[in-house]
């Protein structure tokens, strides 16, 4: 780091500074952490930072800060500084080619062509650039005010905290906490950093009356008399710039106290002569850092004057000269001085800025220098000029992959086209066009609302050729070729954004669409292959299938590899659940093949996903896993596993805990890094909520719902994303006794008539909303009231699936789990529970094979036929032991204390064959040793009961509660009741 401080003491902050030692040191020993270093403006943070990397244990620092004009379309700037240094001291290989980091530093060449995975790329490219560059030895990052972080500069940091892992590096962001306004994005964003492991937050007091005292001495060259120290003390309130700003003042006790800081800080400057004082005001509204060459072009004064002039400011102490530029003093003071600026002067300035950007400087490239451009001209009034670069700067930010900069700077475009009457010809696009592309840039940052906005607002235009509500064509022969494209271009992507809601109207857009495109246009192939996809998500299979081979046929017309691949990917999902699986795995096989083949990354990796969850529907549990497997393989080759593995480490997490392997599924998402994708992290969230319920965990259920919404909230996502997720939470509200609001819950989702509400989701969501009714019905068996009237609709809509044609095998299990518990005592209903039974052995969904077994023990139960229900009622309570699923496991506690007499308890593991050494080896739970009474000793030690009071609970004595509660121990293998407890609930047992 540059070292620009004039000469001062360093006082106070040695607590602050052992602290970011000592953090560096745990980098250097464990892997990557952060600091965020947080205070008031002027409180000394730049200054901490600074000193601190004149002596840090790491071997090389690199800052890099944020422009204040960030938001305006400057992206990654922080990290383009500090990775530009990297590169120019050699501290790494960039590699053979320049790679996605050309986006960033234009030097190391031309830039691939932008694609939708460029900024999953890139993010990937500064991971790896930082852990070779921190190496063995380590690294510091520095990112400066990040209260001006433009958004794409948060979504990277966010994603290096999350997968930096094992790497040293130490990264640093300063941030003004007096500027976080209620709705800064960083109010929102603080918290969850500081909630991450790897961070630690590191807040700057003012300094002590002491403190002041040492720096006064320090700057006056000796010590303040005691009045002085009380006004500098009193007037500064501690902050290091203001006692600063007081001592520059050659009067101190004698002076007028200034009106407020931006008086105290422009005091300094007054001496200056008119020269230097317009070099800073020129300098002051690029914010505190101003390139060398710009800054020369807006003076317009020669080279010995404009030098002369800077010297006198940095003299001053006002600018710092860094390797390219100047720096404030500290930022409060650029912003005193541009305050400072009488309106007329500002717009000068900007528009001075504006043109000698328009004409070129050395040192900026093309893509900074639109959006500087854009920013000064729209600040100056230049309309036209404001809307020309800002479009360029949103098509070098699409090449830069900074969707976020690219969406703000095509709304400046839009803001913008009313004022400037021939927009159109001056960026040589449409409305239409403009529109278009922000609802993609919309849709690439995960808000398919806002997509759909756009998309809507750019065909109200075409009223005189669109009905009313949902928009229907009236005459479609009378619309000139233009704007049947432009109204083409958009119905698509409103129905691309309708379909990623899952609401009503996308199919209506995509027929619009085909009924206005031209008969040869580009875009026919993928309306068709987008309007397969959403039939298959609605589940309409034939017509999707139908739909698909349509769209095939024409790209292949149309040499349209990508739709090609896509409609092939669509054939294959729409087939799968179908008589003939094969050739649907076939289809899905080919298309990824060919989306690999033509470089068309994210419709191969799509393939790979449906395909993994074809051979799920399919019960090819261990088929599906092989392919999850792969596709994070594939993507580590692609260089996007930290930002598209979050889906496939979910997928696995599915075939572990279907096939039982509940603890291994739980670990594995723990363990992933946090996905790139809300969607994709809230989908974990929803899994571990699932892990939770097996487990039997009320709290934990609920702890990991309320985790899904933080990360994905309802407003931000599609309405299916949420049913199955509100479906576990009126579980949650059942357990705890909400009953009313858990009943009215399931009667709201089960009553709505979706498009998606149909097949194999609603098979799934079936039965997950008659686990629900378990809990309401509470052993009535049926009964009326709430429960009653909920189980005659569950059944309404598990007749409306017929007889499961159609759902794949994961379906028609869920389908039979659900009649088979719904049901009553008659021998048809008996079949149905044998055979879900059987068809569940024949499987590789081994979890669900233990409700399947509970539900048909307990009815046998209670119909006395206790010999026929004991083997499958032992059988189950093993399988529970075995996989840790707590709740099933407590059922069949139950069941055996209510029926304990009319069959023998289930053996020991001894009598049974097997130690509990082999039992162990073999992959069975801590608990599968344990007799059921023993279990239900261990739930209440757990709970925290003594031995009096579980005696009580279970109308046993003490002393038997002693021999049981030492013969868990023994099995189990610890010597205290609290390792018992913490055994339990990892098994969850509760």
């Amino acid at each position: 780091m540059d070292r620009t401080d004039r000469q001062s003491a360093f006082v106070g902050r040695q607590a602050e500074l052992a602290a970011l030692r000592a953090d560096a040191r745990r980098a250097l020993r464990g892997g990557a952490t952060a600091v965020l270093v947080a205070g008031e403006a002027g409180v000394g943070k730049s200054r901490l930072v600074r000193e601190y990397a004149a002596g840090s244990p790491m071997p090389r620092t690199v800052a890099g800060g944020c422009p204040e004009l960030g938001v305006d379309g400057l992206p990654f700037a922080p990290f383009a500084t500090a990775l530009r240094r990297l590169v120019r001291e050699g501290a790494v290989e960039t590699g053979p080619g320049p790679g996605e980091l050309a986006r960033l530093l234009p030097e190391l060449g031309p830039a691939p062509e932008a694609s939708g995975e460029g900024r999953a790329r890139l993010f990937e490219e500064v991971l790896v650039l930082l852990e070779k560059a921190a190496g063995s030895g380590g690294l510091t990052l520095v990112l400066e005010d990040l209260h001006w972080s433009d958004a794409s500069t948060r979504d990277l940091l966010v994603f290096l905290l999350g997968n930096l892992g094992a790497a040293r590096v130490q990264l640093i962001a300063t941030v003004r906490t007096d500027d976080l306004h209620r709705t800064h994005p960083l109010r929102r964003l603080l918290p969850e950093l500081e909630r991450l492991d790897p961070v630690t937050r590191l807040d700057l007091a003012p300094l002590s009356r002491d403190e002041v005292a040492d720096q006064a001495a320090a700057l006056r060259g000796g010590a303040l008399s005691a009045g002085d120290l009380d006004l500098v003390y009193q007037r500064s309130g501690g902050n290091p710039l203001f006692v600063e700003s007081f001592l520059d003042r050659p009067d101190l006790a004698g002076a007028p106290v200034p009106a407020g800081p931006r008086e105290m800080l422009l005091g300094a400057l007054r001496p200056l002569d008119r020269t230097a004082l317009a070099v800073l005001k020129a300098a002051s509204l690029t914010g505190d850092r101003a390139d060398h060459a710009l800054l020369e072009a807006v003076c317009e004064l020669p080279a010995d004057r404009f030098d002369a002039a800077v010297r006198a400011a940095v003299d001053a102490n006002a600018l710092h000269p860094l390797a390219e530029g100047y720096r404030f003093r500290h930022a409060l003071l650029a912003e005193a001085v541009q305050e400072d600026l009488l309106p007329g002067e500002r717009i000068r300035l900007h528009r001075r800025y504006a043109d000698a950007l328009a004409a070129g400087v050395p040192g900026i490239d093309g893509g900074r220098a639109a959006a500087m451009l854009a920013h000064h001209a729209y600040a100056a009034h230049d309309l036209p000029r404001a809307l020309e670069s800002a479009w360029r700067a949103a098509e070098s930010a699409r090449r830069a992959a900074a969707a976020p900069e690219r969406l703000a700077l095509l709304d400046r475009v839009l803001e913008l086209w009313e004022q400037v009457p021939d927009a159109a010809e001056r960026i040589g696009r449409s409305h239409a066009e403009v529109l278009c592309a922000a609802s993609e840039a919309a849709k690439a940052l995960d808000n398919p609302r806002r997509a759909h906005d756009y998309a809507d607002t750019g065909l109200r235009a075409y009223t005189r050729w669109l009905g009313t509500g949902m928009c229907r064509v009236r005459v479609s022969r009378e619309i000139p070729e233009k704007d049947a494209v432009a109204m083409g271009m958009l119905l698509y992507a409103r129905g691309e954004a309708a379909r990623e809601m899952s609401r009503d109207g996308a199919l209506e857009d995509f027929g619009e669409a085909l009924t206005v495109l031209p008969d040869r246009h580009r875009l026919r192939p993928a309306v068709t292959a987008a309007m397969a996809a959403t039939l298959v998500v609605r589940g309409h299979d034939e017509e999707a299938e139908r739909t698909a081979s349509a769209a095939l046929r024409r790209a292949r017309e149309a040499g349209d590899a990508h739709t090609e691949a896509d409609a092939l990917i669509t054939l294959g999902g729409s087939r799968s659940r179908g008589p003939d699986a094969d050739r649907a795995l076939d289809s899905l096989r080919r298309g990824t093949a060919l989306a690999r083949s033509s470089g068309d990354m994210p419709t191969e990796l799509r393939g790979l996903n449906n395909t993994a969850a074809a051979l799920a529907d399919a019960g090819r549990i261990a088929e599906a896993m092989q392919v999850n497997r792969a596709a994070l393989e594939r993507a580590a080759e692609l260089g996007v596993s930290r930002t598209r593995s979050g889906g496939f480490q979910n997928g696995l997490a599915i075939g572990l805990l279907n096939s039982g392997r509940v603890g291994e599924a739980a670990t594995l998402l723990r363990s992933a890094p946090p996905a790139a994708n809300p969607r994709t992290q809230g989908r974990r969230h929803d899994l571990l909520a699932q892990i939770e319920q097996v487990r039997g965990s009320v709290s934990g259920t609920a702890r990991e719902l309320d985790a899904f919404h933080r990360c994905y909230p309802a407003e931000a996502a599609a309405e299916i994303e949420f049913t199955g997720v509100r479906l576990l939470r009126a579980w949650v509200d059942a357990e705890e006794g909400n009953a009313e609001r858990a009943a009215e819950a399931v009667t709201a989702l089960m009553e709505r008539e979706r498009p998606w509400m149909r097949g194999f989701r609603l098979a799934v969501w079936l039965f997950h909303a008659v686990e629900v009714w378990l809990v309401l019905d509470g052993g009535a068996r049926g009964g009326g009231g709430a429960a009653g009237r909920l189980r005659e609709l569950l059944l309404k809509r598990a007749a409306s699936l017929g007889g499961g044609a159609g759902l794949g095998l994961f379906g028609r299990i869920s389908l039979g789990l659900a009649l088979s518990l719904l049901g009553g005592g008659s021998g048809e209903d008996d079949a149905l529970r044998r055979r879900t039974v059987d068809l569940l052995r024949s499987s590789e969904l081994r979890l669900w094979l233990v409700p399947a077994l509970l539900c048909r023990a307990r009815h046998l139960l209670r119909d006395g036929a206790l010999e026929e229900a004991g083997p499958l009622l032992l059988e189950a309570h093993a399988l529970a032991a075995e996989m840790g699923a707590g709740r099933y496991l407590r059922d069949a506690v139950r069941l055996m204390e209510e029926y304990g007499t009319a069959f023998p308890a289930p053996p020991e593991p001894e009598e049974a064959g097997v130690s509990e050494r082999s039992a162990a080896e073999s992959g069975a739970g801590p608990l599968a040793a344990l007799t059921p009474r023993e279990l239900e000793v261990l739930r209440l030690v757990a709970r925290g009961r003594t031995n009096r009071e579980i005696a009580a609970e279970l109308v046993i004595s003490a002393k038997t509660v002693s021999v049981h509660v030492s013969n868990v121990l023994a099995k189990l293998g610890v010597s205290n009741r609290n390792a018992a407890a913490l055994k339990a609930r990892d098994s969850g047992l509760e």
